[in-house]
């Protein structure tokens, strides 16, 4: 077991002990604080894009940033057109995300790589959907734009998506052990986790489900992998320096996702909270997961 691991473990037992005490966190609690650990976590986890690209690539800054803000502008665009494809692309890119950070140290051959990634991604995803299906289902109809969702919440068809995505996961971890590509500790470890996170997703609610795994088994975890990267080229890089690289694009990504949720909650824009959550969580996982794959494979 892993610090990761461990800590999310720890933060299990203490929300158990919570719910024990009182049966129920109100949905707006869970919000708020899911909000704030996303934003204390999750933004800064990809606020270093530009250092890590450019530690791999040549390419002007003009370029980049004209690249990095096009593609954020045109998922948005596409978001207003097509909301439901923009909802299942934007699944497919977090599925491929999830199971890069998670399986990126496995020596394997490219052509495999990524469909272990989709494999192990898609898993977490479907357990996380099939768990609190009821739940979405409801929570989706609550607002009027994102009530076309409820196409995609099929309990039928999640079952077997579920069910098929889970069993070709720990089969691949399975032949990845037989195959001596990992080691029966790292097998164990991987299927224990999976364990875990499906416990997780089923016990609790999915806003603190997902939060749980967002912010320790993600967020955390690829800031730390960004720290070692940036300590294995300079031995005197502290938490300090890296903290400091992190400060300038968490606050301005901070201040302006503040700023669009409280035009929405306060109806100057005509977009609900929920949806307008996904679409800047989406927009911003796209050229983030793609530094990131840069960041990994080269």
């Amino acid at each position: 077991m892993n610090r990761f691991t461990f800590i999310f473990v720890v933060c299990i037992y203490a929300l158990f002990l919570i719910y024990q005490a009182f049966v129920e966190i109100p949905l707006n609690n869970q919000l708020l604080g899911a909000s704030f650990l996303i934003l204390l976590f999750g933004i800064p986890h990809g606020a270093i894009d530009h250092v890590l690209f450019f530690r791999k690539r040549k390419m002007s800054q003009l370029k980049f940033y004209a690249i990095y803000l096009g593609l954020i502008l045109a998922f948005v665009l596409l978001w207003f057109w097509q909301p439901v494809v923009s909802f299942v692309i934007f699944l497919l890119l977090s599925a491929f995300h999830f199971g890069e950070s998670q399986l990126v140290d496995i020596k394997l051959s490219l052509k495999w790589r990524p469909l272990l990634f989709f494999s192990w991604g898609l898993a977490l995803l479907a357990s996380l959907v099939y768990y609190n299906i009821n739940e979405l289902a409801d929570i989706t109809a609550l607002f009027q734009d994102t009530q076309g969702f409820s196409v995609v919440y099929n309990e039928d068809i999640f079952f077997w998506f579920y069910a098929i995505t889970n069993a070709l996961t720990v089969l691949a971890l399975g032949y990845l052990f037989l195959s001596n590509y990992i080691s029966f500790k790292r097998f164990s470890s991987e299927v224990f986790l999976i364990g875990l996170v499906h416990l997780t997703f089923y016990l609790f609610p999915f806003i603190i489900g997902f939060t749980l795994y967002f912010v320790i088994l993600h967020s955390i975890m690829v800031m730390n992998q960004e720290y070692q990267f940036f300590k294995s080229e300079r031995t005197d890089f502290s938490l300090m320096d890296f903290m400091k690289l992190l400060l300038p694009y968490s606050s301005l990504s901070i201040f302006f996702t503040a700023v669009l949720v409280l035009l929405s909650y306060h109806g100057i824009i005509n977009i609900s909270v929920p949806f307008l959550a996904i679409i800047i969580i989406s927009v911003i996982t796209l050229p983030h997961a793609i530094v990131m794959n840069i960041f990994y494979n080269k």
